[in-house]
């Protein structure tokens, strides 16, 4: 089966945000009476335009254009509200016109003497402070509306930082423009909604590496304010250019001159770990790897905060797993790769109990076998917790509590040609005894008949050859 195209714009959706400009305006109102308004985050419908997240952190590019402010045409709308508010100065028709006060000059001259921004007046006074809000591409249940401050402005390009609440998705920065190569624009005309998808156009870079006049006229009836910022992609979904609206031209920004707009940022363009599993998934899915796809996809989205692309294609791949057209198990059964397989503990965890309980008895054989000699020789082994102790026995030097000295041999039974043996040490030390305690008895004994070394009267066998004693 003959792997499916990917769509270029698929590969970068994720990293295209809608751009928008708003203010919060404050207006005063002296007339008669003090009256203060605050009018928050109204959006400019005029601006605006498309950004492109250059690193996870939530740093994006978009053209100067799409955040510029029409302070004007801001304040006029505010001015109308308040004095409406005020007073029930009827609304103009278009709530960005000056309003009209018939039969009350003084009145319309206050109203008119507001439509000037930060230049407060007799009876009014406005201040605006600018916003710029980032509507990233997710399919989230509540898509967040991020709020990012201009960091720089350099030629065509504007440098924004979004206070973002986790990682976002990325596009990546391709090669310079090429003559003859074909190119897709993606923007948002809109507030992006995960149901919707972004606005594209097709074209081809003409001999100098530029757009076409036509293919201008194209962008702008079909992206909108959304053009403004709009990336050209190739078909590998990497960014060519960027879209900078100048009057009546379009500027098409090469990559190079975004990665200089970000050096004089402080900045740099930077790929994620959800843009590497987005690939990976995209890759497997457009050769009918759904299965192995899915696993892919699931961590691009949730890496990327729920990227709206990366969620789609997850769940397509999800359903289509294990259907005859998945090619996974094809794909296993050639590699010799088992996904499936893994730590059967069901299994394994009886095994393990039972090397343990066999080092067990192990260690129990070893631990007898070194007390036999004791045993054989009447040394008593150490004693049960809480057991009595048992009665003392005679040493093998010996009875009493006897240091280790030389024992003393009769002269008159002293063996013929004694040889010379080195006698062991004993499994057990001695009892501790302070100097003086008693009076040590005389030493009675026997010798070997073997080999002729000294037996004391408790020994079972000889120490030296392993004869047994003859009193026994």
């Amino acid at each position: 089966m003959q792997p499916d195209t990917v769509p270029p714009q698929d590969y970068a959706a994720d990293g295209i945000a809608r751009v928008e400009v708003a203010a919060n305006v404050d207006v005063a109102v002296h007339w008669v009476a003090m009256n203060q308004y605050h009018f928050p985050s109204i959006v400019d419908t005029t601006a605006g335009g498309t950004g492109a997240f250059i690193n996870p952190s939530g740093t994006l590019v978009t053209s100067p254009e799409a955040v510029r402010l029409n302070r004007e045409r801001i304040t006029v709308y505010a001015v109308n509200q308040a004095w409406h508010q005020a007073l029930g100065v009827p609304l103009p028709a278009d709530p960005y016109q000056h309003m009209h006060v018939p039969g009350r000059p003084k009145l319309e001259a206050a109203v008119n003497d507001c439509y000037r921004p930060d230049k407060p007046g007799k009876h009014c006074a406005v201040t605006v402070t600018p916003e710029i809000k980032v509507h990233p591409y997710t399919a989230a249940d509540k898509p967040p509306t991020l709020t990012a401050a201009l960091l720089s402005t350099s030629g065509s390009v504007a440098v924004l930082s979004a206070a973002t609440p986790g990682k976002t998705a990325t596009v990546a920065l391709g090669p310079a423009p090429q003559a003859g190569k074909h190119w897709t624009a993606i923007g948002w005309p809109t507030t992006p909604v995960a149901t919707a998808k972004p606005a594209t156009v097709q074209g081809r870079y003409d001999a100098q590496g530029s757009i076409s006049a036509q293919d201008i006229t194209t962008l702008r009836t079909r992206l909108g304010t959304g053009m403004s910022g709009s990336v050209l992609v190739n078909a590998r979904g990497a960014v060519t250019g960027m879209l900078s609206p100048a009057g009546q031209s379009v500027d098409v920004v090469p990559p190079d001159q975004i990665t200089a707009a970000l050096d004089k940022s402080g900045v740099q363009s930077a790929r994620g770990p959800g843009d590497s599993s987005m690939a990976n998934g995209l890759e497997l899915y457009a050769k009918h790897e759904y299965r192995h796809a899915a696993t892919w996809l699931h961590s691009a989205a949730d890496d990327t905060g729920q990227g709206a692309v990366a969620v789609r294609y997850h769940e397509a791949a999800h359903a289509n797993s294990d259907k005859p057209e998945d090619m996974s198990d094809e794909v296993d059964a050639h590699t010799g790769h088992n996904p499936a397989a893994g730590t059967n503990w069901t299994l394994l965890g009886p095994f393990i109990g039972l090397v343990v309980l066999a080092a067990g008895a192990l260690l129990l054989v070893m631990r007898q076998r070194r007390l036999r000699p004791a045993e054989e020789t009447g040394t008593p082994g150490p004693s049960s917790a809480g057991a009595a102790p048992a009665p003392p026995t005679a040493p093998p030097w010996g009875s009493g509590n006897r240091e280790h000295t030389a024992p003393t041999i009769p002269v008159d039974s002293a063996p013929s040609a004694p040889e010379e043996h080195e006698r062991p040490a004993p499994d057990r030390a001695e009892p501790y005894q302070e100097e003086g305690a008693g009076t040590q008895p005389e030493t009675q004994g026997t010798y070997c008949p073997r080999c002729g070394a000294f037996l004391s009267p408790g020994d079972r066998f000889c120490f030296s050859c392993g004869a047994a004693s003859p009193r026994r």
